[in-house]
C-alpha cells in the first residue's frame, strides 16, 4: 500500500470515529432543550437588556429566548430611563402567548409585600418616600405600595409646617400591615425614640461637671433654654447664656440652633437627673478687658440693667457692671434715673473708682452735656471756693455735692450760722451754697468744707476788687474813710 493510500485510510477512520461523538452532542443538546421547563406566568426571571425602542425594552433571558418589557415601567417619575443596554434586569412573566412579556412593576409589588411581611415579623425598618400630605398624616410610597404615617408619628417633636418632609426618603417601622398590603401604617417616631434612647445611654456617660459638649436648642422659655445633648436635655438658665445681659433666651438663641455648652451640675440626688448647663462659662472672664478699656475719671456710656433701692447697675462692657449709687445722683435727677432704669435706657456716667480684685466699679452721674470717651479731671483743690448743692443734712453738719462723685462735709461750726439754727429747715436738699475747701483726705474720699470761710473770702475779694477800681471823689479830699467806702459798696 502506497503512502497516499495509507493517509486516506487514516482520514476515513478518523471521520468515522468523530461522527458518533457529534451525533451524541446534538442529541444531548436536544435532550437538554426538552428538559428545560417552559415559562409560566408569575415566574420571576433575570435577563440582559439587548435593545431599547421608543416604547419597549428587549431582554435576553438566555435559553428562554427574548422577552419584552414596556419602556414606561423602567422610567422614573421624570421620564428618564433607569437601565441601558447590557444592564441586568429582573422581572415577572405576565404573558407567554406568542411572545414573552415581562413586568417589573409587578415584581416590585411582590417584593415589597414580601419585604413588608418580613419587616413586620422581625421588627425591621423599611425605607419609603413621602409623596403627599393627606388628612391626618402623610402618604408614603414603598416600592410601589402606598402607606400612611400619622402626623404624630413622623417625628419626636412637632414641626411648624407639614410640608417640610415632602419628597424626603426616610426610614419607618411598620406598625400595621393588612389586606395584602392595602392597609399599611408606618411610624418614624418609634425608630427615632429607639435611637435616642441608645444615644442617650452613651451620652449620659459623658455628662459630668466640667465637660464641654455640643447640643441643639430644643425649646426656649422665659427662664432659659433647653439644649438636647443627644437624647438628654439640659437647661441653660438665662443668667448663664452670656456675660452680656439677656432678658429672654429668645433674644439670643433660636430653635434648632447648634450650641456649645459646659456642664455645671448634674443633680442625681433628686432622682430627676437635672442637668445645669452654661454658655457664659465658655466666654472667658470679661474683667480681663477692663484694664485696657476703662479708667478712673473716664466718661462712658452704659445701659442700665437693673435697679436696686440704693442705686442702679450700669453695664459698661459685656459682663462688666458698675454701681451708680443714689448718693452720686443729684436729688433733682433721681426720678429721671429711676425712669431710665425701668426702660433699661443708656446713661452717661463718670468712673469714680475701679477695684479689679473685688470686681467693683463705682460711678457718678456725668454732668449734663458730657461727651463719652473724654476725661473729667477734678477741679477740687484746697483753698478753692466752689458752688455746690446740699445733698443731705445730718446732726453734725451738712453734706454738699461739689461735683460728680465729690461730696464734702460742712461741720456745724463752719456753717456761719447762729448757734441753734435748724439747718434742716434753712438748707433743704438742692439748695446752692458757696463753700471753701479746707482739706482733702483719703485720695479725695473725704473733703472738709466751710461756708463761713467762703463768706469771709467772698467779702475780702469784693473789698479788694472795690479798692482797686474805686477812685477818690473830687472835692472830698481825705474826709472819706474806708468805712464810708465799704458802706457805699454795700448800698450799691
Amino acid at each position: 500500500m502506497t503512502t497516499e493510500q495509507t493517509e486516506n485510510t487514516e482520514q476515513v477512520a478518523q471521520v468515522e470515529q468523530e461522527r458518533p461523538a457529534a451525533t451524541e452532542d446534538f442529541a444531548s443538546m436536544l435532550a437538554h432543550e426538552e428538559s428545560t421547563p417552559a415559562l409560566a406566568e408569575g415566574q420571576i426571571v433575570k435577563g440582559r437588556v439587548v435593545q431599547i425602542s421608543d416604547d419597549s425594552v428587549f431582554v435576553d433571558i438566555q435559553e428562554k429566548g427574548e422577552a419584552i418589557i414596556a419602556r414606561a415601567e423602567l422610567e422614573d417619575n421624570q421620564g428618564n430611563l433607569e437601565v441601558g443596554v447590557d444592564d441586568e434586569v429582573e422581572a415577572t412573566v405576565i404573558s407567554t402567548d406568542g411572545e414573552i412579556r415581562l413586568s417589573r412593576k409587578l415584581l416590585k409589588g411582590m417584593k415589597a409585600r414580601a419585604l413588608l411581611e418580613s419587616a413586620v415579623a422581625n421588627g425591621l425598618p423599611v425605607e419609603g418616600k413621602v409623596t403627599g400630605v393627606v388628612k391626618g398624616g402623610y402618604e408614603i410610597a414603598i416600592a410601589g405600595l402606598r402607606a400612611f404615617c400619622p402626623f404624630s408619628q413622623i417625628d419626636m417633636r412637632r414641626v411648624e409646617s407639614s410640608d417640610v418632609y415632602l419628597n424626603q426618603v426616610l426610614e419607618f417601622r411598620v406598625s400595621r400591615y393588612g389586606d395584602n398590603g392595602r392597609n399599611i401604617v408606618l411610624s418614624r417616631r418609634q425608630l427615632l425614640e429607639e435611637g435616642a434612647r441608645k444615644a442617650a445611654a452613651e451620652v449620659r456617660q459623658k455628662i459630668v461637671p466640667g465637660a464641654v459638649l455640643s447640643g441643639t436648642v430644643s425649646s426656649l422659655t422665659d427662664f432659659g433654654a433647653f439644649v438636647d445633648l443627644g437624647g438628654i436635655q439640659g437647661l441653660v438658665h438665662v443668667s448663664e447664656l452670656s456675660h452680656s445681659r439677656v432678658v429672654k433666651a429668645a433674644d439670643l438663641l433660636q430653635m434648632g440652633q447648634n450650641v456649645t455648652v459646659k456642664v455645671l451640675k448634674v443633680d442625681e440626688k433628686s432622682g430627676k437627673g437635672k442637668i445645669s448647663l452654661s454658655m457664659k462659662a465658655l466666654e472667658g472672664d470679661p474683667w480681663t478687658a477692663v484694664a485696657g478699656q476703662l479708667r478712673e475719671r473716664q466718661l462712658v456710656k452704659g445701659r442700665i440693667v437693673r435697679a436696686m433701692d440704693f442705686g442702679v447697675f450700669v453695664e459698661l462692657l459685656p459682663g462688666v457692671d458698675g454701681l451708680l449709687h443714689l448718693s452720686e445722683v443729684p436729688r433733682n435727677l433721681q426720678g429721671q434715673v429711676k425712669e431710665a432704669a425701668e426702660k433699661q435706657e443708656e446713661v452717661t456716667v463718670l468712673i469714680l473708682g475701679i477695684d479689679q480684685e473685688k470686681k467693683r466699679i463705682s460711678l457718678a452721674l456725668a454732668p449734663e452735656g458730657s461727651e463719652p470717651g473724654g476725661q473729667l479731671e477734678s477741679t477740687v483743690t484746697v483753698g478753692s471756693v466752689l458752688t455746690g448743692t446740699v445733698d443731705r443734712v445730718e446732726p453734725f453738719g451738712v453734706f454738699v455735692r461739689i461735683g460728680p462723685g465729690q461730696t464734702g462735709l460742712i461741720p456745724n461750726a463752719e456753717m456761719g450760722t447762729q448757734r441753734g439754727t435748724d439747718h434742716r429747715r434753712e438748707f433743704a436738699p438742692g439748695t446752692e451754697l458757696e463753700v471753701l475747701v479746707l482739706g482733702i483726705e483719703e485720695g479725695g474720699k473725704r473733703i472738709r468744707l466751710s461756708r463761713a470761710k467762703a463768706q469771709v473770702h467772698k467779702e475780702q475779694a469784693e473789698t479788694q476788687a472795690y479798692l482797686k477800681s474805686a477812685a477818690v471823689p473830687k472835692g472830698r479830699g481825705f474826709g472819706v474813710t474806708l468805712g464810708d467806702l465799704l458802706q457805699q459798696s454795700r448800698r450799691r
